[in-house]
C-alpha cells in the first residue's frame, strides 16, 4: 500500500479512541494509521507532516501516560498494596 487514509480515530493527544469516543489507555496512533489532517485527499509528500508532527505528539503523550502509570505503581508499592500482578 502506498498510502493509507486512516482507520484509527484519535484525539488531540494522539490517543486512540473507541467507537463511543473513550480513550484506549496506552494506545496511540500517528501518521497514515490515523488519516492525518488531509482527510481523503492527500497531496504527494504531505504525509511527512502526519508522521513527524503526530509522531511527536504521540511520543509526548505516551511519555506522560507511562510516567503517570509508574507513579501510581510506586505509590501502591509504598502503601503495601499487592503489586505482584504488575511485575
Amino acid at each position: 500500500i502506498h498510502y493509507c487514509m486512516g482507520g484509527l480515530r484519535i484525539n488531540g493527544g494522539g490517543e486512540c479512541l473507541t467507537a463511543d469516543e473513550k480513550v484506549v489507555g496506552g494506545l496511540y496512533g500517528a501518521g497514515e494509521a490515523a488519516g492525518g489532517i488531509h482527510g481523503n485527499n492527500r497531496l504527494g509528500g504531505n504525509s511527512l507532516l502526519d508522521c513527524v508532527v503526530y509522531g511527536r505528539v504521540c511520543g509526548r503523550s505516551a511519555a506522560r501516560f507511562l510516567t503517570s502509570q509508574n507513579i501510581k505503581f510506586i505509590e501502591a508499592s509504598k502503601a503495601g498494596s499487592a503489586v505482584a500482578s504488575k511485575l
